[in-house]
């Protein structure tokens, strides 16, 4: 990914939050018969340079028969974005733009099939989101339901070895361009441009 030095993220709470809020990701693997996509939900856990992403599939995806522990996949976390108006700058010359927030995350993955894994594993994602929709985890799902979900779906596990993170937030603009195109986006009302802004305040200087 390009990425200039002034858009350029090593903060790794700051990957981790836009990864935590932002977990439904783009799955990519490459294979003999081409590149493997999907979209889905992971989970990553922060561990030293890298970490660890967990998440599952349904079984009659073919993309998890391209996991083989070596070759590399990439995990996509886009984050909130925002056109941004030459307008709103208090500075010229400028052009339309956009602002954004990404992730990649690199590593080999390889297939989790034990039901204790995967039964887990599924907790462990549903708690974490059932949490951020409710405020508290979710009632137990009836056993014999989910034993019977769990024999469509299989897990994985990838060891993260390269992160990359893009905050591209008006920083190679005027502290009053950061701000004042702070302020238009807020005011549009849309909320992922009022997370642009929260954005650029905290990490753009706005």
């Amino acid at each position: 990914m390009y990425i200039p030095p002034y858009f350029k993220i090593e903060d790794s709470e700051a990957i981790e939050r836009i990864v935590s809020k932002y977990g439904f990701a783009t799955l990519i693997t490459p294979s003999p018969d081409g590149l493997k996509v999907s979209h889905i939900p992971l989970l990553y856990e922060r561990s030293g340079e890298g970490g660890i992403i967990t998440g599952h599939m349904a079984r009659a995806n073919d993309h998890w028969r391209a996991f083989g522990g070596e070759a590399e996949s990439l995990a996509i976390f886009q984050g909130p974005d925002a056109y941004i108006s030459p307008e709103w700058y208090e500075e010229g010359p400028a052009v339309p733009t956009w602002n954004y927030a990404v992730v990649h995350m690199r590593g080999p993955i390889q297939v989790m099939d034990e039901p204790d894994w995967l039964s887990g594993h599924v907790d462990e994602l549903v708690k974490f989101h059932e949490t951020k929709a409710l405020g508290h985890p979710a009632a137990p799902t009836d056993p014999e339901l989910k034993a019977k979900l769990l024999g469509g779906i299989v897990g994985f596990r990838m060891n993260v070895t390269t992160i990359e993170a893009k905050f591209k937030l008006s920083q190679n603009r005027s502290a009053a361009d950061r701000s004042k195109a702070a302020q238009r986006l807020d005011a549009s009302g849309d909320q992922a441009a009022g997370e642009i802004a929260a954005l650029m305040r905290r990490h753009g200087e706005a």
